[in-house]
């Protein structure tokens, strides 16, 4: 029975089958991770009644994107990109010659390279070639520029080149990595975007902190948030500008290849050359909208909560009341530190008005619906939703006391 699918009575051997990286793991984790904690909200939100169910769902869905944009776009590779199609000789010991796209990626802690495409022959030496590459550079971890050369002082993005020399990698990721090599005259390419990727990394990192910092202070006091949210908007726009600053020093990164497809015409002039010139990708774009839209935000729910706070209250699932209180709190102690004085009551006396009476009319304010009349006996109204007496008294108490 154990020999019944085999030729030979021998275990079963298959062969190397080698497949490209399709996909980034540790950015597919964080999206992954993300989108578990979202589901999650998803099953919950049946249970939650009212208006409440709007507002826990813009707060929740809106905290996620952020956190998300922040943590991929610090590890994703879409800070600088190109992709051109060329004609290039595919690797060593072989006179063949493919048409492939070559893409350059560059994030903050390296840089990714990838080559697909098939043989310009195809009955060669390369058929049934399967041509799909995808190799990363690191030049973090440590953040050091190294020595010049490849031995064990240079740089880890040297390192890793001379290892894919001897691993037989083919001819156009080597030569897109080997410009990353060198540091002399004006080619200092490496050095740049290492210097661009610690800086925007250190931002998006104290971006992250002060994210989390900011959803914990939501809980408490709104107005805080506010202003977090706000400085977190800046950092991310502050951590785009770092990048490009650094990045659009001269000269520019430009990589020249052979066109596909093209035969040259020396004698018109035309010798089918391009250049990959890499530019701003998705990361940076993200980051710098997220930014820009997260800071907005932030003033926008600034100038709610400071003409009417009872509008923000319900979104961030806030006691209008406590808040109104804390407020007066606030208030209160300014003003006997400054003008305020005291009369013989014990009451803090400003403009002929008392505390007391502030609070009242603001607890009134906030309480205030619209308001329906029904007829009574003998031509009567009596009013719904009034405040009940009850209620106002319990506040005058707490004040007073």
């Amino acid at each position: 029975m154990g020999n019944s699918f085999r030729n030979q009575p021998l275990p079963t051997l298959y062969g190397e089958n080698k497949t490209p990286v399709t996909e980034d793991i540790l950015e597919v984790g964080l999206l992954v991770a993300f989108g578990m904690i979202a589901f999650s909200f998803i099953l919950i939100i049946p249970g939650i009644r009212g208006w409440e169910r709007l507002f826990a769902t813009i707060r929740v869905f809106v905290t996620l994107f952020i956190g998300a944009v922040i943590l991929v776009s610090n590890f994703g590779y879409g800070w600088y990109t190109d992709t051109v199609r060329v004609q290039t000789q595919y690797k060593a010991f072989t006179t063949e010659e493919i048409v492939a796209d070559v893409g350059l990626h560059i994030g903050l802690r390296g840089i990714n390279i990838t080559l697909k495409g098939q043989p310009l022959d195809p009955n060669g030496a390369l058929a049934g070639e399967t041509i799909d590459y995808n190799e990363r550079f690191w030049w973090a971890d440590p953040w050091f520029q190294g020595r010049i050369g490849f031995g064990r002082y240079a740089g880890r993005i040297n390192q890793e080149f001379r290892a894919a020399q001897y691993r037989g990698m083919p001819y156009p990721i080597l030569w897109v990595a080997e410009y990353f090599t060198l540091d002399g005259e004006q080619i200092r390419w490496a050095r740049k975007f290492r210097q661009a990727g610690w800086y925007a990394h250190q931002y998006l990192w104290l971006a992250f902190a002060i994210y989390l910092l900011t959803i914990l202070t939501y809980l408490w006091n709104i107005r805080y948030g506010i202003h977090l949210t706000m400085l977190l908007g800046i950092i991310m726009i502050m951590a785009c500008g770092a990048y490009g600053l650094v990045i659009l020093n001269k000269p520019h990164i430009r990589l020249p290849w052979n066109q596909a497809n093209c035969e040259p015409n020396p004698s018109a002039g035309e010798w089918c050359a391009q250049a990959m010139v890499p530019h701003f990708g998705w990361s940076w774009g993200l980051v710098l909208a997220t930014g820009i839209l997260v800071f907005i935000m932030g003033v926008i729910l600034f100038i709610v909560d400071f003409f009417v706070p009872r509008w923000t209250a319900p979104l961030f699932h806030h006691n209008i009341v406590e808040a109104d209180e804390e407020f007066l709190t606030e208030e209160t102690e300014t003003v006997e530190e400054s003008v305020g004085y005291r009369d013989g009551r014990g009451r803090t006396r400003r403009g002929g008005r008392t505390t007391r009476d502030r609070a009242l009319n603001k607890y009134r304010q906030t309480q205030r619906r619209p308001r329906t009349t029904e007829r009574g006996g003998r031509g009567s109204q009596r009013l719904k939703n009034d405040i009940p007496l009850e209620e106002i008294a319990v506040v005058e108490k707490s004040l007073d006391a």
